[in-house]
């Protein structure tokens, strides 16, 4: 079963795409970058949170493919996109304008951007950008694909930073600086994506964080997945080993690295085709079973043993 493609009920169609969507609204930042089907109306919507240094126009491929098979998707650009940290930290002598995906290689950029991901303020703000957007979500219909005649289900997905994010708004707990215990569930999400995640021991998460995180989760890493701190794969999959059973799947890539497979053509990210198929098989096939309730989905699910096409895979589900 494995070996045959997922194939969702919603056939493939043209995408549109729309950047600066909802700019300049209080708590949304830059403004949205969103796509959706063209021949039809979204089924429901993906809110993707990029990794950090990435922006809300990243991640192109992806986004797209859930896009042609009926999702709006919409992804904001947070406080630590490199190109907002250059603009608001002068400091660092790098162009706003200027191509600066290749941060990761200066030395004290890296540095700096660590900083970021380390400081609970960070943090809090994509969660309330997170917060901001869904409280204007009939907004960002009306300037996308049309607001649909009833409500439509929804997800939160995220990479890296972004899946630290999507793990919050999922329910998980943290603790912040003096001991504040504080959870971020916000319920408008019935489903997450994590892809390349974070578990104990970094950002406020510990033994418990996981306890409430009890609606459906995919969490994606790969065995040569790095945490910021060194942490492998076996701690990217903490968000599934420590969460309570009920709709939650861990796929860990043989030989996958922090991209996946790869999310951007940019010559900084190695590209595995068989490693990207799988992701995307595995990502629409659970928003199709867990935010569109499609039974044919979650049997496709069931059926995963240690390969999705050419891409072995370690496969738990519970």
């Amino acid at each position: 079963m494995t070996d045959v493609p997922y194939a969702s009920d919603i056939a493939a169609g043209d995408v549109r795409e729309a950047h600066d969507v909802l700019a300049g609204e209080p708590g949304i930042g830059p403004g949205l970058t969103c796509r959706w089907p063209a021949d039809r109306t979204p089924l429901g919507f993906v809110l993707f949170c990029h990794g950090l240094g990435s922006n809300g126009r990243g991640y192109a491929d992806l986004a797209g493919y859930w896009a042609r098979h009926g999702y709006l998707v919409i992804q904001p650009t947070f406080a630590d996109a490199i190109g907002r940290v250059a603009l608001h930290e002068p400091e660092l002598g790098l162009d706003p304008d200027a191509d600066l995906s290749r941060w990761t290689q200066m030395p004290a950029v890296r540095a700096r951007m660590h900083e970021i991901l380390h400081a609970p303020e960070h943090w809090l703000e994509r969660i309330a950008t997170a917060n901001s957007l869904m409280d204007k979500l009939d907004s960002v219909l009306d300037a996308t694909s049309g607001r649909p005649d009833r409500p439509i289900p929804g997800a939160i997905a995220g990479h890296s930073f972004g899946a630290y994010t999507a793990q919050l708004s999922a329910g998980a707990e943290i603790d912040l600086p003096g001991g504040q215990a504080r959870r971020f569930r916000d319920d408008r999400f019935g489903a997450a994506i994590l892809l390349s995640a974070q578990g104990r021991d970094q950002q406020g998460l510990r033994d418990g964080s996981w306890n409430g995180m009890d609606g459906p989760v995919l969490t994606v890493t790969g065995t040569l997945d790095q945490g910021a701190k060194g942490g492998d794969w076996h701690w990217k999959s903490e968000p599934f080993d420590l969460a309570p059973a009920g709709g939650k799947y861990l796929a860990v890539l043989e030989d996958g690295d922090h991209y996946l497979g790869g999310f951007a053509d940019n010559g900084l990210q190695t590209q595995v085709p068989s490693q990207q198929n799988a992701v995307r098989q595995l990502t629409l096939a659970f928003l199709d079973a867990h935010v569109r309730g499609s039974s044919a989905a979650r049997s496709w699910l069931r059926a995963i043993d240690d390969r999705v096409g050419d891409c072995c895979l370690l496969f738990k589900r519970k």
